[in-house]
């Protein structure tokens, strides 16, 4: 059966359940083709074309786990935090986000490879409008980015899954090729949420594919939906039979790829701004996210509370926790942390030891303390260097007990 009978067959099964209405379009063709049945319409530069389509969802339609809504309120929670992090808003509105992804005939980054569909959502008064626009064929791109950079100049951040590694790349690897005939490209601040999501659950989930994320994290199940790895088959299909219809599945794909990232952007700001249950591994990330961020007391808070736990994490919090109390100067309450963890013969015993014989060293010239830590550092590391033939610290460690010694 060829591909495009495969499509024919699968047409009645991609739409979702409760989708709302959609505009209906005026009639165009360009080049004897009819768009209107996928509510396509022409937009014009010369002699060259780029379909545009418009969808509006209203902002209280829930997709998944979340409602449309949910972002303004995210958004005016990160502004009142005043919090330092990739992902805040730092005094932008939600109707300033463009939550943006591309379609393209293959995963290169060269000159090679063409996007051949633009397609983004952002809320505009009370709806999302979903804004796509398609490159019908090689000769009309500068048409497809004349029309899309007219219509994103008022707007300044993009929100993307790695987007920032391939899709923005490659829009200005193909803006090189026309940047005579269309506007030059805004500087827009980005949010990947291919990284925010990596960090929160690269350890939980099979892979951090959106597909996978949106299934597992969000509560978003496709049914019927095109899979992205059909888009550049598809779209060569389109090419040689110039049917519309080829290609709508694609575009249904890409719909649901920017309205599910207005979803993962709320649950991932949500459980950062600790506005929803998190699991213990979920907190410990994030606190190791805040201290990158050098928001010292938030992550202080969120490793305590994992510390308190029963969880996997706990070790590893109590010792990141210690660490910032060092740092900020409170030793006894470093001490504290470092002797619950050097009780333990696990591989945090090693190195909470070592904090202690340094702590005693330096800053409490308790010598004989320090070489008693030290002393159990080596011990417990002996252990560990046996199974995992890990003889690098072990050397460091006698190399310092030798030192504490002539010192004392």
């Amino acid at each position: 059966m060829s591909l495009k009978s495969k499509l024919s067959r699968m047409k009645g099964h991609m739409q979702l359940s409760e989708k709302p209405e959609r505009p209906q379009e005026t009639k165009q063709t360009g080049d004897g083709q009819d768009w209107s049945s996928i509510n396509g319409q022409l937009l014009f530069l010369e002699e060259q074309w780029t379909v545009y389509r418009e969808l509006e969802y209203p902002l209280n339609y829930q997709l998944g786990s979340h409602r449309f809504s949910e972002l303004k309120e995210v958004v005016q929670l990160w502004n009142e935090s005043g919090l330092t992090h990739p992902l805040a808003t730092n005094g932008l509105s939600g109707d300033q986000l463009i939550f943006f992804d591309t379609e393209t005939t293959g995963l290169g980054t060269g000159t090679g490879n063409t996007i051949f569909l633009l397609g983004y959502c952002h809320v505009e008064g009370d709806v999302v409008k979903v804004k796509q626009f398609f490159l019908p064929g090689p000769a009309h791109e500068a048409a497809m980015y004349y029309h899309f950079l007219h219509d994103v100049k008022d707007l300044s951040n993009l929100v993307t899954y790695n987007g920032k590694a391939f899709d923005w790349p490659q829009v200005k690897t193909r803006h090189t090729l026309v940047r005579d005939q269309v506007p030059h490209l805004p500087k827009f601040g980005h949010y990947d949420l291919l990284h925010a999501s990596r960090r929160l659950w690269k350890d939980t989930l099979p892979s951090c594919r959106l597909s996978i994320v949106e299934k597992e994290i969000l509560d978003i199940n496709r049914e019927g939906d095109t899979p992205g790895s059909l888009a550049p088959l598809l779209y060569f299909d389109y090419l040689r039979e110039k049917d519309p219809t080829i290609i709508e599945g694609v575009l249904r794909h890409n719909e649901m790829d920017v309205l599910g990232l207005i979803v993962l952007y709320i649950k991932l700001s949500k459980k950062i701004l600790n506005k929803t249950a998190n699991t213990f591994h979920e907190t410990y990330e994030i606190a190791r996210w805040f201290e990158k961020e050098k928001e010292l007391k938030t992550a202080m808070s969120l490793y305590d509370y994992v510390a308190k736990s029963q969880s996997s994490r706990q070790n590893e919090a109590i010792f990141a926790l210690g660490m910032l109390l060092k740092k900020d100067k409170q030793l006894e309450e470093a001490i504290e942390c470092f002797v619950l963890l050097a009780e333990k013969e696990t591989s945090a015993s090693v190195k909470a030891c070592i904090e202690l014989a340094k702590i005693y060293e330096h800053q409490f010239k308790d010598l004989k303390k320090a070489i008693h830590y030290t002393e159990l550092a080596y011990n417990r590391q002996k252990l560990i260097a046996r199974i995992l033939k890990e003889k690098k610290l072990l050397d460091d460690l006698r190399v310092r007990i030798e030192r504490l010694n002539k010192k004392r």
